[in-house]
């Protein structure tokens, strides 16, 4: 099992780009931490994740052991039974949201901070 090509709005990819060159990891790391991160999230954040043009995440990304981790976690979360198409709108919902608070948190650190430390 592994996710399916989603698609993520023009500012969650600049967003994204950010984020990469902030914490010097790989885009495939960074998306799963910000899925990770988007999940975690306890308030409501709202964001217009219809901008375009959309760039592309592509299959098979999230795979195997990880989907099923995330995929019970977002069925935790919403506290309800999910099917597969429902998943992926969910991933795509909290990865833009992840992203967006990774760069929030990103920017709002002080200069002696790790930037790493601080998306923790």
């Amino acid at each position: 099992m592994s996710n399916k090509k989603m698609n993520l709005s023009y500012e969650g990819k600049q967003l994204l780009e950010n984020t990469i060159d902030s914490l010097d990891l790989e885009r495939a790391t960074v998306i799963k931490i910000a899925l990770a991160k988007g999940i975690s999230a306890k308030d409501a954040f709202e964001f217009d994740s219809t901008s375009t043009p959309k760039w592309t995440i592509p299959d098979g990304l999230i795979k195997d052991t990880e989907y099923l981790m995330f995929k019970h976690l977002i069925i935790e979360k919403e506290k309800e039974t999910l099917d597969d198409l429902e998943i992926q709108n969910y991933f795509l919902k909290y990865i833009e949201k992840g992203i967006r608070i990774l760069n929030m948190n990103i920017n709002n650190k002080n200069s002696l901070e790790d930037t790493r430390f601080v998306i923790i």
